[in-house]
């Protein structure tokens, strides 16, 4: 949702906390919301912005700069309207303003809880790099702040496809997997019933929707695979295809993240060696989860312990929107972990490739296909989850079997669903074999098979069976 909308979260309570990695278009959303307010009529002295990152200088003494740039905001700005309507501190990088170490000099949250005070008509919105870096501040101050943390991921293929195609965010093309969140056709109701009819009909209906543009989505896959969800944004023009980009656009978000790792992860974490958060990525790069990797491996890689990849690196980069390690299913003591980097373009970054490799490699192009399905899978099931008012952040793991490996298990309210790959064709039985043997293990009701030309096999969308449903690559990206 666009900030600014019926229900935008900007309004939706006192303080918001807009997170994720640099790049990813956290100011560009604050500076969104605010054109946005003021196409629509607001005044423009509604809104007070403060780029923490602009200047070093704005570091120094940082909590006496934002009370002073507030005071100023408020006499000489703020004052010459009408003040019954709302209006808006945008404090943009705000962990760049922390000082642990510095007993003297107040930490962010404290300020920006003093400026809340009782004014009802005052919206605060702070950008950070990690969800962790909002929560330990404003749950840290002695006044009670009631706040909400959004993390800003890269774009989804969704997101990709109405930026090429913005005629089919409108009218009858326009997929919508609200229908799949909840009610009566909805996955979380065939997981409760049993009955897979009804959800397999949604997806019918919702393929049949875009039936008439299917080749033309279908073409932006490999775009989408080989640019990814951030690389884009550095550049004024909307990039339709990943032709357009050369090795000096993958260069520059190989040095943003690197130096978001240094620059960030000593402010929430104390990791001695940061260029081992690197390496990991560069590894997850080398091998886009189609192996898992045991733990004494990366023991030996590293020269540390188990418990400060598992506890440590992991989870720091987990917090950064970076990589997700995943391990297998039902396992209390998994001895490997499958590494996901969660944007595309950056397997591409690290990798020293550039789109054409990607364009004309199909096994380069099914290793990123999996990379993005896991993406995009974490994030299917959050919505999921969130629509049965589940709280918390949703895991998605691998299992082997006997006959293959599933490549993606989450569960919801307690029920696992498995997802198998079928990007490439041999990889079908394989992964129809590994669904069916999940399922009569543990019962699963419902099993999802993916694959990228389903139509030489039959219908496009396809009940093949004992709760197996069949679904386009390219639908599973829209509808997630």
């Amino acid at each position: 949702m666009r900030p600014g909308e019926s229900g935008s979260k900007f309004e939706d309570q006192r303080v918001l906390g807009l997170v994720g990695r640099q790049g990813v278009g956290k100011t560009t959303l604050l500076h969104q919301f605010v054109h946005h307010r003021i196409a629509d009529g607001s005044a423009a002295e509604r809104f007070l912005y403060l780029p923490f990152d602009a200047d070093p200088l704005y570091q120094l003494k940082s909590d006496r700069q934002l009370r002073r740039a507030v005071r100023y905001y408020e006499s000489r700005i703020l004052g010459r309207i009408d003040t019954d309507e709302p209006h808006f501190l945008l404090f943009d990088d705000v962990h760049q303003i922390e000082h642990p170490n510095k007993p003297t000099v107040d930490r962010w949250g404290v300020p920006v809880a003093e400026l809340l005070g009782d004014t009802a008509d005052r919206y605060i919105a702070v950008t950070a790099t990690a969800s962790e870096q909002v929560q330990r501040e404003l749950d840290s101050v002695e006044r009670s702040v009631e706040y909400e943390v959004q993390p800003i991921l890269p774009e989804k293929f969704r997101d990709h496809i109405f930026s090429v195609y913005p005629a089919f965010e409108n009218g009858d093309t326009r997929p919508s997997p609200s229908s799949l969140r909840s009610g009566e056709y909805s996955l979380p109701a065939a997981l409760r019933t049993g009955d897979t009819d009804p959800l397999v009909s949604e997806l019918r209906a919702e393929y049949d929707k875009m039936a008439d543009v299917a080749r033309r989505i279908q073409s932006q896959v490999v775009d989408y695979l080989a640019m990814g969800g951030t690389i884009s944004y550095e550049r004024d023009d909307i990039v339709t295809s990943a032709a357009e980009l050369d090795t000096s656009d993958y260069r520059t978000l190989r040095e943003d993240v690197r130096n978001g790792l240094y620059r960030d992860v000593p402010g929430f974490e104390s990791i001695r060696t940061i260029a081992d958060l690197e390496r990991l990525c560069a590894l997850a790069a080398r091998n886009p989860g189609s192996q898992a990797v045991r733990y004494q491996e990366l023991v030996d890689l590293f020269d540390v312990d188990r418990r400060t990849i598992a506890d440590r690196y992991l989870p720091t980069l987990s917090s950064l929107y970076l990589l997700t390690g995943i391990t297998e299913y039902d396992n209390s003591r998994p001895r490997s972990v499958k590494l996901y980097l969660r944007d595309t373009g950056l397997v591409t970054a690290l990798t020293d490739a550039d789109p054409t490799a990607v364009r004309n490699d199909f096994e380069r192009e099914a290793d990123l296909a999996r990379v993005a399905a896991f993406d995009h899978t974490m994030r299917f099931a959050y919505g999921l989850n969130a629509a049965q008012g589940n709280s918390g952040v949703p895991t998605v793991a691998y299992w082997r079997g006997r006959n293959g490996e599933l490549d993606y298990v989450f569960e919801l309210e307690g029920t696992p669903v498995p997802v198998g790959m079928a990007y490439q064709s041999r990889e079908r039985e394989g992964s129809l074999a590994a669904i069916r043997e999940f399922k009569q293990n543990y019962d699963a009701p419902l099993g999802l098979l993916l694959t990228s030309d389903p139509a030489r096999d039959g219908d496009p969308v396809e009940h093949l069976g004992d709760g197996i449903v069949q679904v386009p690559y390219w639908l599973y990206m829209l509808l997630c």
